[in-house]
């Protein structure tokens, strides 16, 4: 049987040796990044250097396994290389795991030594090794130094270490009840980061090293950033969260990164926004929710999303499947996908390969298999078998899931043949947890332990079912005990004490009456074991009388499920998990505008000391330090969520700056107003429609805003009254109706005064319908704005119940700025003023002649067939949508225009978090995209470049646009930075439903351009996409926009054509 991508068995193919050759060729080059610190591959070689001498000097060689018991940090890297240096292999283990967990596991291990800090290793049979700070070496418990001193130990031989040879120990439940060690060689790792492997890893990946150490998706990310010479960035929290993501990627570039599924599932309920600015997104280790998949492809369809399947004895992955809506709707579920480079996925029944969609045991064979199991022959010999498949003898290993596979190869799950389960990401053995049980509490005669769903945490849980025995006098502690002895992980959360357990009608346990017999997840006291033990008591001390204890303890509640807790008792001996923990952070954070970082949480377990923490930790947010709740001057609460306008006004967005600007010092320029078109078939209620216009424009308030600019730039809410809907004469044909419009439209909106909009209807006398014109002003408006005003028109027209409010234009203020509140702004604005330094203007190929005015447009229309192509090739590429159209325009402009540097604006959103996402207004940013080198040379090469290029410009989205203009200079009249727009307008389009009237709406091309040339690409409903490509007559001439349409045609056509051979 074949595999793909087998890796090489030659010396030297060590996981450490290829870091080394990265920090030889680029030593400069940033390898970790700890808070504030840059660490660069060659400082991180030596390092290690200076840890595997004073190792090696301690005892450590080649055969050794030896556990580190060290924090998330630049030393536990490089001791984990040093390891490798010797040819030892390394455990990570969790410093916070029992003491009798940790024993257990180091007596498997039988190593020379343990490395950690000082008293980690306490108890332990193995001597304690700690790195020395900022020095060479470390030091043993008993006082001696190992290159620890002045002299430096002789430089030790270096160790060949083949693909084949143990890299590290993963400890897993194991069915005993002892953990279950499984050793796993370089190569199982190696093979995930090769070429045309299933995600992109390479110089510009910038993954956060966040998983848990001992599980295999540390190595994900350890090795997806240190394997091709990408970054790493650690976390100082148990976790990552949404709070940590979103300054990840907003200061230091993250674009790549894993989540459990259950944390993925908080993030998508919590605070979506938080996975913005990502490339690639991968997730596993536990069952996907299709809900929080769908909405997260809803809102980010660019994003690579992944599924990643795969048993430790697998190394991390075995199969990986990229994500799309499509397979949101199918019946079975999210697919486990391909098998990744280096392995072979076998559907058995009975040793013998199933048919396509015949059900199986999954087994997987090839370089990532494990080696077997430390210390367990036997349990080896029965979980990696040999078979003969096709005359040629094939190791594989037994997954215990079932499954299927579709002609295309794609492995499908079909549930569990034993019990293991996932919980939070790490796998369980039930049989385990329920051995420990009845071994540490001998009150319990009899134990089962059962997962089930908790759909409001997205995640399994564990209930475990106790029959009491003869001893005692009354149930114990059962989770005070458990906490002694096991993971977070492996402790139930709901405990019952029942008489028997109930058998099916073959003789079985009846797991599913046993859960029936208790309450379910949503249930207030579903934390309380039934029958028996009670959990922490609730509070008796009657209502909580401090405001920000409340608050605080109203979110423990809302997220544990219960009607109160006690505000003196720890979050988590109230049962929360670490997940909950996050989803009481983003609470508490959305309604004090306060961020709460999760290890303060857990410095601060209880809702009195946590309302006490965010009491004395004042911020800038409007609160006045003591309840948590924004108050007038008078004193009285507003809410949290209130914010007043200010008396001078509300700060004008980047935007709004530049539209008011432009009003002021060229009040002739029309490029600002936005104009809609439909027409409207059918009997018309003419006042139902005015009476519309009015509902909206009291609606959303920046419809009745001025935009002033003294004393200083500032919007302000006026009670100006509604634009009438007025009535023009009949036009014969359609065209003289919209030109009629336009001519009445052409009177000056004045932002200053907050005349801000208009509306009319026009006869059609060709048709028997009317146009129905709406003018808008850009100040307060956009793309996405036009779809939020269709529906609102349409609901108030219909009579139709009102949604929610959108937020005031306060509110907005303090949406937006509550999103950016913690980022660099100003590192970030520097380093983008240095991407765009000496940015060349672009040079058009011919002058137009004298006297040409006005504004051109050209269009044409990309098949269906050949969109499916694009993005069929942006598939494979790893590339989206919008990549690959961007390249294509890269690639033409810069054959027509003969210049390799130059840069494009993007418009990007800022609908940053969900409250904007049903608002009118101007939400949106510029991006300038400087696009060179390999950017714009087309094919491959220039989709791969071209996406980083976006990527790295997209970290910086949010730096306003006037702060990166300040110092530009171009020549003379031209628009600074850029001269070119590119749009991918893949808004929802404006519809208008109207009882009784068909609508139809007739997108109406520009009449002035805010730049000199601007490319569009609208999808339409049938896959296919219409290109307009608009242009300054007095800039570029019609044959140079000819020639760029013609040849942006030709480029899609070929990269089409490419994905279909």
């Amino acid at each position: 049987m074949r595999t793909e991508g087998v890796v090489g068995e030659s010396p030297g193919e060590g996981l450490h040796d290829v870091f080394a050759a990265q920090a030889r060729a680029r030593p400069r080059r940033t390898a970790l990044i700890t808070r504030n610190t840059r660490v660069s591959y060659g400082e991180l070689d030596a390092r290690a250097e200076e840890l595997a001498d004073g190792l090696a000097a301690a005892g450590v060689g080649r055969g050794h396994v030896v556990p580190i018991l060290l924090s998330r940090s630049v030393d536990l890297v490089a001791t984990l290389l040093a390891v490798l240096k010797l040819g030892a292999a390394y455990a990570l283990l969790d410093p916070d795991w029992p003491p009798t967990r940790l024993d257990a596991v180091v007596e498997q291990l039988r190593p020379p030594l343990v490395v950690g800090g000082p008293g980690a290793a306490e108890g332990l049979s193995a001597p304690l090794w700690t790195p020395a700070v900022g020095g060479t070496g470390g030091r043993t418990t008993d006082g001696g130094t190992d290159g620890d001193g002045e002299e430096r130990p002789a430089r030790r031989p270096v160790v060949a270490v083949r693909g084949r040879d143990a890299c590290c120990v993963f400890f897993t439940s194991g069915t005993t009840g002892r953990p279950k060690g499984v050793i796993t060689p370089h190569r199982a790792t190696a093979r995930l980061f090769g070429p045309d492997t299933f995600a992109r890893f390479d110089r510009d990946t910038v993954v956060p090293l966040a998983a848990a150490l001992p599980w295999d998706a540390f190595s994900l990310e350890l090795w997806a950033a240190l394997y091709n010479g990408g970054t790493g960035v650690l976390i100082d929290e148990p976790f990552l969260t949404a709070e940590a993501l979103r300054t990840m990627v907003t200061d230091h570039g993250v674009n790549t990164v894993w989540l459990t599924s259950s944390l993925f599932n908080l993030m998508v309920d919590e605070d979506l926004t938080a996975l913005s600015g990502l490339s690639q997104v991968i997730i596993g280790g536990e069952r996907l929710s299709v809900r929080h998949v769908g909405r997260f492809l809803d809102r980010f369809p660019d994003t690579a999303l992944i599924n990643g399947y795969g048993p430790v004895e697998s190394t991390v992955f075995t199969t990986t499947h990229r994500i799309t809506a499509a397979d949101c709707a199918r019946p079975d579920g999210i697919p486990l996908g391909r098998p990744v480079p280096g392995t072979s996925v076998l559907i058995l029944r009975d040793g013998s390969p199933r048919a396509a969609g015949e059900p199986g045991e999954i087994c997987v064979a090839g370089d990532g298999l494990a080696l077997g199991y430390l210390g367990e022959p036997a349990l080896t010999a029965e979980k990696f078998i040999s078979v003969d498949i096709g005359g040629e003898r094939v190791r594989l290993y037994r997954t215990g899931d079932l499954g299927t596979r579709d002609e295309n190869g794609t492995v499908e799950f079909r549930g569990r043949i034993d019990r293991q389960v996932k919980i939070r990401g790490n796998r369980v053995e039930p049989a385990e947890v329920e051995r420990q049980i009845e071994h540490l509490v001998p009150y319990v005669a009899d134990c089962r332990v059962v997962p089930r769903w908790n759909e409001p945490a997205g995640a399994f849980e564990l209930v475990a079912f106790c029959v009491p025995g003869t001893a005692g006098n009354g149930p114990p502690d059962v989770p005070a005990v458990l906490a002694l002895h096991l993971p977070a992980y492996q402790r139930p959360a709901h405990i019952a004490f029942v008489d028997s357990f109930p058998l099916t009608d073959r003789g079985k346990l009846d797991d599913r009456a046993l859960l029936a017999s208790v309450p379910g997840p949503r249930a207030e006291d579903h934390h309380v074991p039934a029958g028996g033990h009670q959990g922490p008591a609730e509070d008796r001390r009657g209502p909580v009388g401090d405001p920000l204890v409340r608050l605080v303890a109203e979110a423990f509640a809302e997220v544990l499920g219960r009607a109160a807790v006690p505000a003196h008792t720890s979050f988590f001996d109230l049962g929360g998990s670490s997940l909950q923990a996050a989803r009481v952070c983003t609470r508490v954070r959305g309604r004090t505008g306060r961020p709460v970082p999760l290890s303060s949480l857990y410095e601060h377990a209880s809702a009195e000391r946590l309302g006490s923490w965010l009491r004395s930790a004042r911020g800038t947010d409007g609160t006045d330090g003591t309840d948590g709740t924004a108050r007038g001057t008078d004193g009285t609460a507003r809410g949290a969520d209130v914010v007043p306008q200010p008396s001078d006004g509300i700060p004008l967005t980047a935007m709004e700056l530049v539209f008011l600007t432009r009003h002021l010092t060229a009040p002739q320029d029309r490029s600002g107003y936005c104009l809609m078109v439909w027409h409207l078939d059918g009997p018309l209620d003419q006042d139902r429609l005015e009476g519309a216009v009015a509902a909206v424009h009291e609606r959303h308030q920046v419809l009745r805003t001025a935009f002033r600019a003294d004393p200083r730039p500032h919007a302000e809410v006026t009670d100006i009254c509604a634009p009438p809907l007025e009535l023009l004469d009949a036009r014969p044909t359609t065209d003289e109706a919209v030109a009629a419009l336009r001519q009445l439209f052409d009177e000056p909106l004045e932002p200053q005064d907050a005349d801000l909009w208009r509306a009319a209807l026009v006869p059609v006398t060709e048709t028997r319908g009317r146009l129905f014109g709406l003018l808008v002003h850009h100040i307060a408006f956009d793309g996405r704005s036009e779809s939020v005003l269709a529906r609102d028109l349409s609901d108030a027209y219909a009579g139709r119940e009102p949604r929610p409010a959108p937020p005031t234009l306060a509110e907005r203020a303090r949406l937006t700025t509550a999103a950016t509140a913690l980022t660099d702004r100003a590192g970030r604005a520097e380093r983008a003023r240095e991407e765009l330094l000496d940015v060349p203007p672009i040079r058009w190929p011919e002058r137009p002649g004298p006297g040409e005015t006005g504004v051109g447009h050209l269009d044409v229309s990309v098949p269906a067939d050949l969109t499916a192509g694009l993005d069929t090739t942006g598939t494979a590429l790893g590339a989206s949508r919008f990549v690959v159209l961007l390249s294509a325009w890269a690639d033409i402009l810069a054959e027509v225009c003969g210049q390799r540097d130059f840069a494009v604006g993007v418009p990007v959103a800022e609908r940053t978090v969900p409250e904007l996402e049903e608002t009118v207004g101007c939400l949106i940013g510029m991006m300038p995209v400087r696009l060179r080198g390999d950017a714009v040379d087309g094919g491959e090469s220039g989709v791969r470049e071209t996406g980083a290029v976006v990527h790295r410009a997209f970290t910086r989205s949010d730096v306003p646009f006037t702060d990166l203009t300040q110092s530009a200079g171009t020549a003379s009249g031209r628009p600074p930075v850029f001269q070119c727009l590119f749009a991918l307008q893949d808004n929802p389009p404006p519809r208008l439903d109207l009882p009784g009237v068909t609508a139809a709406h007739l997108r109406q091309p520009y009449a002035a351009l805010p730049v000199e040339l601007h490319l569009e690409v609208w999808p339409d409903e049938n896959g296919a996409l219409d290109v307009v490509l608009s242009f300054r007559r007095a800039a570029v001439t019609e044959t140079t926009a000819l020639n760029l349409l013609k040849g942006y045609h030709d480029r899609l056509a070929l990269i089409a054509a490419g994905a279909a051979t």
